[in-house]
């Protein structure tokens, strides 16, 4: 029985030393992945780069991403500036009732507040307003969050 790849007899009985060595060399040489079993050399024309088809599909699917993430990112970021504002609010309210607990009256403004160790967000203006001898109302402004501002009442304990 004779076992042929690629049309060479590799049990075929040697008569020439030459034509062993002849018979290694290309079996040494084949490529089972390569079409017809060729030598694994490609043309300097199959490696110069990619297709039209290939590039636009490339941006096809950049495209589709962009168009998802970009308004996910807008959305995460405007939730983000929400959180600061009402963390600032709860923040300085905790400093206004701090003030309110050493002084028995409470601070005119936010200015007065930094004493006790409040320290708002860059970018987030607060302020206090309403102030009676036994409540307040704080509010938080800043652009680009789902609302302009948010306002804390001292009587709910709410951020609206």
């Amino acid at each position: 029985m004779l076992l042929m790849i690629t049309g060479l007899n590799i049990f075929a009985p040697i008569a020439d030393p030459n034509s062993y060595a002849l018979t290694r060399r290309k079996l040494n040489n084949w490529n089972p992945s390569s079409r017809n079993h060729r030598s694994a050399d490609l043309s300097l024309r199959q490696q110069r780069g990619f297709s039209l088809v290939e590039i636009l599909i490339v941006i096809a699917i950049v495209s589709l991403l962009a168009a998802i993430g970009i308004p996910q990112f807008i959305t995460y970021r405007s939730k983000g500036i929400d959180a600061q504002m009402k963390s600032d609010l709860r923040n300085a309210a905790v400093a206004v009732e701090s003030y309110f607990a050493k002084n028995g009256v409470y601070p005119s403004s936010t200015a007065v507040i930094a004493v006790n160790g409040f320290q708002g967000t860059q970018g987030v203006t607060l302020s206090l307003s309403n102030i009676t001898a036994n409540s307040y109302q704080l509010s938080a402004t800043t652009s680009g969050g789902s609302q302009a501002s948010f306002s804390f009442d001292s009587t709910s304990g709410a951020i609206q």
